[in-house]
């Protein structure tokens, strides 16, 4: 893995194969898929993959836990690097009701078990960010999908 610094901004590049953070590691950045695909591995087993685009590791940085889940790259990856001071600003830029709905999707993900529930409908998602920028409109609905799809947390 090779980490290139452009001001605030660093990029990483993943080889296939390669481990970007393990499950129970501490959690310092979010990422951005720039391109290529990483499979996201809990308890050992493969739960998901990820692919361009798709932004993941803010759990850990909001909820101030340690990862939920191994990050490896099943090819070439190209990820661009988000700090947690990065993060909480591109987050505070959000109104404080969709802040509140990140907040509640993420604890509701980070149950990891039978009792997760979706507390929002897409219609409710979309009304409440409308007028959001981009990335908080990202991370929420990014957030809802992962809890959608499994009651197994995927980060």
């Amino acid at each position: 893995m090779k980490e290139i610094s452009h001001g605030k901004t660093t990029k990483v590049l993943m080889l296939e194969g390669e481990t970007l953070f393990n499950q129970g590691d501490k959690g310092d950045k979010a990422y951005m898929i720039v391109s290529g695909t990483l499979d996201v591995i809990v308890d050992g087993k493969k739960v998901g993959s990820m692919r361009d685009g798709e932004v993941f590791g803010e759990m850990a940085l909001i909820l101030k836990q340690n990862r939920s889940a191994t990050i490896t790259s099943s090819q070439s990856t190209e990820l661009i690097s988000i700090s947690k001071e990065n993060l909480d600003e591109l987050i505070n830029s959000g109104s404080k009701v969709a802040q509140k709905v990140i907040l509640n999707l993420c604890n509701e993900l980070a149950k990891r078990n039978e009792f997760q529930n979706v507390l929002y409908t897409h219609n409710e998602i979309d009304e409440i960010i409308k007028s959001e920028n981009q990335i908080i409109k990202k991370i929420t609905k990014q957030i809802l999908y992962r809890l959608e799809r499994s009651t197994s947390h995927v980060e």
